[in-house]
């Protein structure tokens, strides 16, 4: 048998057709056996057969991720929901209902964390500093180049610009943009100006949304009598109290400087507060008389509170109208013949569209379209889907808030041209909001992974370009002082706490000065005047 498989040839006897008859004979030439051309044969034929099923095995497993990052995301707002958060207000997503308690800003995506490069922060950014070296007196230095710029201007109110307007920049120059707001947070207290009470400053570790996370994590509360306070950045001056003239008065003077025009108060109607903070309301006036004197204007985020309908909503914005409607720094937007407030709504997509209708809508049982309480209203844009609901609502427009790129479709850059896109079809305010980073460990101990790092100014940065790029109305800040969630521009310093269980050392703007954050804004503000300035004269 070996001989005859490895002879070269053999004669084959006569063949015979179906019918039984000779067809002939054939010579044919018989190749040797070769085990790796058989196996060649077999892996051909069985090849399809595993691409299908390693294409089953890749779909499956997508769809398996999909899945899986939608149910944790709708676990962290239930989460949230159940929690409450880090102050409360101008947070993450939360639950869909009307009522329940206040939201926080967590909204676990976590895709597209390195959308921008490293990048060194370019020198000539490091303006306005007018020679000044000591940095220990800072409300000092403030005043000192606030009295500066009025001097050059011979003390005359600073000019105020929108992107209309022209402007001239300079090392003196102040710039003050309506088409900039800031968000702001009143809710801090001390013992000295707030009843022998801490609030905010002394902020609990919230539990963990995540089940599966079998870490341990600090628990209890902080305690700012050892500079322990609820934030991985510690402002300079320390901790202090909202209700301090003193320091209401040098925020206005740090936001004039940022050139930010328009600062937007986190706001619940009268009594109502966030669960670790003292009622808001009461701070509006003493806000809206500092603004007026450095020239900036003063717009409410109003936040989610129990209990909240369409109904009691258009009571508390005529108690607002009643109250503060009047005052000359109470900020308006001129439409039309029309001069009307203007109102962010936090967590809006709390209500169903069909709700908001009712308000927004000329149409409505209780519209306040052509009243004494029209104003521009705008709605929180998480999800896509949220879109579509804002247009069906009758929204005015829309803004992203979260300082995180990535935390949810509304925030990740990579969609704001999309989102100007469908705003400027549908006629709507497209507001993106730009922050200089995000960390808030020191409040959610477990989401180190949302964290955000500033980067010298590199992530503020590409922030602002990208907002530019898609020519928004108006660009909002987050935040002035949102110290939990790491989004602050005010000034900090490095510090470390003094209790004995822990030295826990803060973050800092270093190498930068303390102020570094409201140079920066204030450049970019500059940035986006000059560059409306060249739009317009080219299509002139």
């Amino acid at each position: 048998m070996i001989d005859a498989l490895a002879s070269p040839a053999m004669n084959i006897s006569p063949q015979r057709s179906l019918g039984g008859g000779a067809v002939g004979t054939a010579t044919t030439t018989a190749t040797a056996f070769c085990p790796h051309r058989w196996l060649l044969h077999r892996l051909k034929r069985v090849l399809p057969l595993v691409a299908f099923l390693l294409t089953v095995l890749v779909v499956s497993c997508s769809g398996f991720v999909f899945l899986n990052s939608r149910s944790l995301n709708t676990r962290a707002i239930e989460a949230n929901s159940a929690t409450g958060g880090a102050g409360s207000g101008a947070g993450s997503p939360g639950q869909l209902s009307s009522g329940g308690p206040v939201m926080v800003q967590f909204y676990p995506d976590n895709q597209n964390k390195l959308l921008f490069r490293k990048q060194d922060v370019p020198s000539h950014r490091t303006m306005v500093n007018n020679g000044a070296k000591n940095w220990d007196n800072y409300a000092g230095v403030v005043r000192e180049k606030l009295e500066a710029v009025r001097q050059a201007e011979g003390k005359k109110k600073s000019r105020r610009l929108s992107g209309e307007e022209q402007f001239v920049v300079g090392s003196n120059s102040t710039v003050l943009s309506d088409e900039v707001h800031i968000f702001y947070y009143a809710w801090y207290g001390t013992p000295e100006f707030d009843g022998g009470k801490y609030y905010h400053w002394n902020h609990k570790y919230l539990e963990k949304w995540d089940r599966r996370d079998k870490k341990r994590y600090p628990t209890g509360a902080h305690d700012p009598t050892n500079d322990d306070i609820g934030a991985n950045f510690f402002p300079e001056g320390g901790a202090y109290s909202s209700r301090d003239p003193g320091v209401i008065r040098r925020h206005m003077e740090q936001i004039k400087l940022s050139g930010a025009g328009v600062v937007v108060v986190s706001w619940y109607p009268p009594g109502l507060a966030d669960p670790n903070g003292p009622p808001s309301d009461e701070r509006i006036p003493d806000l809206l008389n500092a603004a007026e004197s450095e020239g900036l204007k003063v717009a409410l985020l109003i936040e989610p509170y129990e209990g909240q309908t369409v109904v009691n909503l258009r009571r508390h914005l005529q108690y607002v109208r009643d109250t503060y409607g009047e005052h000359p720094a109470f900020y308006k937007r001129v439409v039309g013949r029309r001069e009307l407030p203007l109102y962010y709504l936090y967590d809006s997509y709390r209500l169903l569209p069909d709700q908001w209708r009712r308000l927004l809508s000329s149409k409505g049982d209780v519209s306040v379209r052509g009243t004494e309480l029209d104003a521009i209203f705008l709605a929180l844009l998480v999800d896509f889907k949220h879109r579509a609901d804002i247009k069906k609502a009758k929204f005015d427009g829309f803004f992203t808030y979260f300082a995180a790129n990535g935390f949810s479709h509304g925030s990740s850059w990579k969609n704001w041209n999309s989102l100007a896109d469908f705003a400027r079809r549908n006629s709507l305010l497209f507001v993106p909001s730009v922050g200089p980073g995000y960390v808030d460990t020191r409040v959610r101990p477990w989401n180190g992974q949302s964290a955000r790092d500033r980067r010298k100014g590199s992530y503020y940065g590409m922030a602002w370009r990208t907002a530019l790029a898609a020519s928004p109305t108006i660009v909002s800040v987050t935040s002035f002082n949102e110290w939990h969630e790491g989004t602050q521009i005010e000034p900090a310093v490095p510090n470390t706490e003094t209790r004995p269980a822990g030295r826990f050392t803060y973050l800092s703007y270093e190498p930068e000065e303390p102020d570094f954050y409201l140079r920066e804004t204030r450049h970019w503000i500059e940035t986006m005047l000059r560059e409306r300035t060249w739009r317009r004269t080219k299509t002139t």
